[in-house]
């Protein structure tokens, strides 16, 4: 009994396994625009609820250095140093990250389209679909990234606020 229980419960993983993966390109294009849609959305609100306000912290922070006692600057200056270069990273990386998120939903629209129609060989499919992946990750790991540096900002930009 016990070892025809465990037979199906088996079998009822592998099920449950391959039912949550894509399995067919359109599937998997799907997938892609879903994390592109999820990251310009998360971009976004990176740039409306943190960025801006960071950086309207960031000038004050900035123009009251000069009040502060000459033992407590150096340490603060280097961090709002690299406070700055990281809000000029954002804001010239945005844009630009911005864009190719729209010409990978751009082309994820047309390669489904291929798909569909079987207008590509499966071996090019395979190709494009590869690529575009990379494309995801890419844009992924970029918005991750100015998720933590524009968080560690707002934290030393803080910590300088409370300081004054």
């Amino acid at each position: 009994m016990k070892k025809r229980l465990a037979y199906f419960g088996w079998i009822a993983a592998l099920i449950l396994l391959t039912g949550c993966q894509p399995k067919t390109d359109l599937d998997k294009i799907d997938a892609l625009k879903k994390q592109v849609n999820k990251d310009v959305k998360a971009l976004n609100e990176l740039n409306t609820n943190t960025f801006i306000q960071l950086e309207k912290d960031f000038i004050v922070c900035d123009s009251s250095l000069q009040y502060l006692p000459e033992k407590e600057l150096d340490g603060v200056f280097e961090k709002l140093q690299l406070v700055d270069a990281y809000i000029q990273q954002f804001k010239q990386t945005r844009p630009v990250m911005q864009a190719e998120m729209d010409s990978t939903l751009a082309r994820l629209d047309l390669l489904r389209a291929d798909v569909e129609t079987h207008y590509l060989a499966d071996s090019l499919v395979a190709i494009y679909l590869e690529e575009e992946t990379r494309q995801v990750e890419k844009l992924s790991n970029q918005v991750a990234y100015f998720k933590d540096r524009l968080g560690s900002c707002r934290k030393d930009v803080d910590d300088f606020k409370k300081k004054k």
